[in-house]
């Protein structure tokens, strides 16, 4: 059975945890405490929308770094179809030329040499 003390220490418990949390200056040191945190949660936010506005901007800057080089991706394909045709046309022109050079009469041992 409880006893007339143990009620009381119970009670005393009890009045001394309501004394601290109703204590002068208590409901100041809450407000106050509460308008910290608030403070704390603005700046971060402000922080977060900070960040985000720059990840925001980092990505569309992968973006166009991906345009970009998917067009000089076209470009060096373009270029790579101009030097087969290069190819292609000088291979022509070697012949052509190595046709003319067989269809010349060769060179006389008196025409190489200068006149005065």
């Amino acid at each position: 059975m409880v006893t007339l003390e143990d009620r009381v220490d119970a009670l005393e418990l009890q009045v001394e945890h309501l004394a601290t949390w109703a204590g002068p200056g208590q409901a100041q040191a809450l407000s106050h405490s509460l308008s910290q945190t608030r403070a704390d949660l603005a700046k971060i936010k402000r922080t977060q929308d900070k960040h985000s506005r720059q990840l925001a901007q980092l990505l569309q800057g992968v973006g166009d770094l991906k345009a970009g080089f998917a067009r000089q991706q076209a470009e060096i394909t373009s270029l790579q179809a101009d030097v087969a045709v290069l190819k292609a046309d000088m291979a022509e022109v070697k012949g052509t030329l190595q046709e003319i050079l067989r269809r010349l009469p060769p060179l006389s041992a008196e025409g190489s040499k200068p006149q005065a």
